[in-house]
């Protein structure tokens, strides 16, 4: 419990709102939709990642996985999580293996990348799993498609400092996504006072 109250009051507190705040960045920033243009930034940048996945160019996404391509330390499947159309990604080149690797790298250079607003105890943090990113940036479908493949085993992982995908889920302000982490009505970690009122 001790934990999960400093989770809450890292998580939960008003400058992170992260969560809301990326999908709108995603969404209308443009930043991971197409531009229209058929010219690619730079081959192995987010940017043209993100222009892929939205044309579902289904041969050069798997040509990137392949390749073990990273983009500020976090392999594609990382990134198609937290994209606002990555979920066929997801489907179509996730399994529970690769879904439930943790990477190395810190969150830092990523969220300077995209501009998210995260507290600095999980920027210093590591140890993600796809499906943390998905539950903290990601969509619900994405989440679920993830959840699928990964199963109780996914969920159970942690960072380096001890949190899951099921603590960042209940901080984060989406019941589509919390839903997926509770077991009948009843959540699987207590709330605490910052997350009952958002």
């Amino acid at each position: 419990f001790r934990k999960y109250k400093e989770l809450s009051r890292v998580l939960c507190c008003p400058n992170l709102r992260a969560s809301i705040r990326t999908e709108r960045f995603l969404q209308n920033d443009n930043l991971f939709s197409m531009s229209g243009n058929d010219e690619y930034q730079e081959e192995n940048s987010i940017e043209n990642f993100a222009y892929l996945i939205d044309s579902q160019d289904e041969e050069k996404v798997r040509e990137i996985i392949r390749r073990g391509d990273e983009f500020k330390g976090f392999p594609p499947l990382f990134i198609a999580g937290m994209h606002t159309n990555g979920t066929w990604v997801l489907e179509k080149f996730g399994t529970k293996d690769n879904l439930s690797e943790g990477c190395p790298s810190k969150l830092t250079d990523l969220a300077e990348h995209l501009s998210l607003d995260v507290d600095p105890d999980i920027l210093a943090d590591y140890g993600f799993t796809p499906l943390m990113l998905a539950v903290m940036f990601g969509p619900p479908k994405s989440v679920e498609t993830i959840l699928n493949k990964v199963g109780k085993d996914g969920i159970k992982k942690e960072t380096n400092k001890n949190y899951t995908a099921s603590q960042f889920a209940n901080c984060r302000n989406d019941d589509s996504i919390k839903k997926y982490f509770q077991s009948g009505m009843r959540r699987q970690c207590q709330p605490c006072q910052a997350c009952s009122l958002m």
